[in-house]
């Protein structure tokens, strides 16, 4: 059998004016605009403190350049406040403008279907036990999805960093919390991804020891993958298919199965149907975790497919996986889908690098 002892887990001045109209004949005259009370008060104060014409010979031609360059500075100034009354204007009375209205509410809706997306993906896929850090309304999403409350680390307003977790859910919300941080020193590789831009969210895997020390374990885990893979291609009980054949050789099917594959065919053949679940939007070379294996190969006794199931059922953590079965006679397949995220250093192969 094999077995893996399992692991513990650590946990925003405005004023208006107004006229009161008085009763009788006098009627009160509508306020001018404030444009023109601008204009006019600038007017007055450049004919009176700047408009000051020499006498003697061309004080005509004189006051009437200083009088053309005043009137533009008028028009300019007046312009520059008809548009800022006007955005002021729009901002008290709220931005009505229809495009950036459903452009905004085409992201709040994209976002909310991206974390209902995400939680049903953690729910299935994330293994029980393992602490995922989230923003307070994504844990309240999670939660509703059916994933563990006790599995659950909300980082709100002023959180550190999300390090006593496995996983972290990369939201909005915690993008703007933790910045560029959370993906190059936090969380540096991600497992799936729900939507784009800024409403995306991002199922992470956090780096306890920071990015640079994951990313070298994880990169000797690949060598080892690799390894492991090529003893498999020649053991003559496993049969893949070419292109399950090339993804072994380069690594990229997770250890825990190549574990469970050697154990199989040390007693019975094993024909290999496909690799795949690495997750959507994952990075390049995150382990594949899933296998699916032909139930019934041709030349094989009745008890073939009890005796893989037993097998594949007596596994505890992290070997146990979640098998089902599907079709029946020649067609029926057996698929072993592991949990993430993929754990390291499970394979002992010496690595020279």
């Amino acid at each position: 059998m094999v077995n893996w002892p399992g692991a513990g887990r650590a946990g925003r001045v405005g004023a208006g004016l107004g006229v009161v109209a008085v009763p009788g004949s006098y009627q009160a005259q509508p306020a001018p605009s404030w444009p023109k009370v601008i204009a006019t008060t600038l007017r007055l104060w450049l004919q009176r403190r700047v408009l000051r014409v020499p006498d003697g010979p061309g004080s005509d031609r004189v006051a009437r350049r200083r009088t053309l360059v005043a009137a533009l500075l008028v028009l300019v100034i007046a312009a520059a406040a008809t548009t800022g009354i006007t955005l002021a204007g729009r901002n008290q009375a709220g931005d009505r403008r229809p495009a950036a209205a459903q452009l905004g509410d085409a992201a709040l809706a994209a976002a909310a279907a991206n974390r209902e997306l995400a939680a049903r993906w953690i729910a299935a896929q994330v293994s029980r036990g393992v602490i995922v850090a989230c923003d307070p309304l994504m844990c309240a999403v999670l939660q509703h999805s059916g994933f563990p409350v006790a599995d659950l680390e909300t980082l709100g307003t002023g959180a550190a960093d999300p390090l006593g977790s496995g996983i972290v859910v990369s939201t909005l919300a915690l993008r703007s919390e933790l910045g560029p941080r959370l993906a190059r020193v936090y969380a540096p590789t991600v497992l799936a991804t729900f939507g784009r831009g800024s409403s995306a969210v991002a199922v992470r895997v956090t780096a306890p020891g920071g990015a640079t020390s994951y990313l070298a374990a994880a990169h000797a885990d690949l060598l080892a993958r690799q390894q492991d893979s090529d003893e498999l291609l020649r053991n003559a009980n496993v049969h893949v298919p070419v292109t399950g054949q090339a993804e072994l050789a380069a690594g990229q099917v997770d250890s825990r199965i190549l574990i469970t594959l050697a154990a199989l065919a040390h007693d019975v053949p094993v024909y290999v149907r496909q690799f795949g679940d690495a997750g959507p939007g994952a990075t390049a070379g995150t382990p594949m975790r899933s296998m699916t294996i032909s139930a019934a190969p041709l030349q094989q006794d009745a008890g073939y497919l009890a005796e893989v199931l037993a097998f594949l059922r007596a596994q505890r953590a992290p070997f146990r996986a979640n098998v089902t079965v599907s079709g029946t006679g020649a067609a029926a397949v057996v698929q072993i889908v592991f949990s993430a995220p993929s754990p390291l250093g499970l394979l002992t192969a010496q690595i020279t690098q």
